[in-house]
């Protein structure tokens, strides 16, 4: 549903979208790709426009939320090797390493947990992770250099790293049931 929501737009002459993919995307960010027209895509945070977004569902059967450590946690998208962040990681380093305008997606059910640092340093307005706030701490002790610190550790890389990474992702609720997304479409 979340696919033919996108592809929907197809039909819009308007729409700043030219392609849209399903199931066919880097791994673990394989469920839709929306690629837009040059110039035309979403604004990221540091003013560019996105020329593709890739995106990642996942949907629960009953209510929850999630912080950065679920994020490092391979059991939090029922895997048990590598982490949804690894995998991200992944996709950033063979689709936007040359730092192309793309962003990585996770689209959920769940919410981010109102306690989690993680909430304090995503956008409010795109979900994409503002990297201005996560590295607005010198030392690994405030709560902001905890994420960096265990995202550094875990993706073993450094901080000019991260920051290049963590300007990619972004975080969407889905809160509109099943019934309510078919109704839309």
């Amino acid at each position: 549903r979340q696919f033919w929501l996108r592809a929907g737009r197809l039909l819009d002459a308007e729409s700043p979208i030219l392609r849209v993919g399903f199931e066919s995307g880097p791994r673990s960010y394989d469920d839709i790709w929306v690629e837009y027209e040059s110039g035309r895509g979403p604004r990221t945070l540091d003013g560019r426009t996105l020329s593709r977004e890739h995106v990642q569902c996942k949907w629960h059967v009953s209510p929850g939320s999630y912080g950065y450590r679920e994020l490092i946690d391979p059991a939090f998208i029922n895997a048990d090797k590598q982490s949804l962040l690894q995998r991200a990681r992944s996709a950033h380093l063979t689709h936007a390493a040359a730092g192309e305008p793309v962003q990585f997606t996770l689209l959920t059910n769940w919410h981010p947990d109102r306690a989690d640092p993680l909430r304090m340093v995503m956008g409010t307005r795109s979900g994409a992770i503002r990297v201005d706030r996560l590295f607005d701490t010198k030392t690994d002790k405030s709560k902001t250099g905890t994420i960096r610190k265990e995202w550094r550790e875990h993706l073993a890389i450094d901080d000019a790293g991260l920051r290049q990474f963590v300007g990619t992702l972004a975080f969407g609720a889905a809160t509109d049931s099943l019934d309510s997304y078919r109704e839309q479409l």
